[in-house]
């Protein structure tokens, strides 16, 4: 009876240790090609009238030789749901009319991420956006294509 009470108190501690790859969580960059707007050192300028298109959204594992992908794409303007793209390029248009305030806004897009070998995630890209009134107040040396790394956390949470 001793050695099986022994036995129980030795197995006990195993009976609380996680695996560590319980919360893998995937390594990705997102890469935006966008119209209608423009990526200046991580600022979206968009002209006050009119629409910027995220045109796709594509996913790179930072893991060499792995896959990774995401399922859909939310869109989130000012905290408001703008509405979500469910297929492949993942693509969005984001309307700014002539009443749309000049001026700072943030753009979020939140993705389902799955990765080979990792825990399913969330990905959430945060993007300040910068309307203004003409063209001419977009700064120099912007680009329409560009990557993000996405804040990643367990989709269980």
């Amino acid at each position: 009876m001793k050695k099986l009470l022994f036995l129980l108190l030795a197995a006990l501690p195993l009976a609380f240790v996680s695996c560590s790859d319980d919360n893998d969580l995937p390594d990705v960059d997102f890469t935006l090609t966008v119209s209608g707007a423009t990526n200046v050192d991580g600022t979206l300028y968009v002209v006050q009238g009119e629409n910027m298109v995220i045109e796709s959204i594509t996913v790179t594992n930072r893991e060499n030789g792995k896959g990774a992908m995401i399922s859909s794409a939310s869109y989130y303007w000012d905290g408001y749901y703008l509405g979500a793209a469910v297929q492949p390029p993942y693509g969005f248009e984001i309307e700014t009319s002539e009443e749309t305030p000049a001026g700072r806004h943030t753009l979020e897009i939140v993705s389902p991420l799955f990765a080979v070998d990792k825990t399913m995630a969330t990905a959430v890209l945060v993007y300040n956006v910068q309307v203004v009134p003409t063209a001419e107040d977009i700064p120099e040396g912007g680009t329409n294509t560009f990557t993000g790394t996405p804040t990643v956390s367990d989709s269980s949470n």
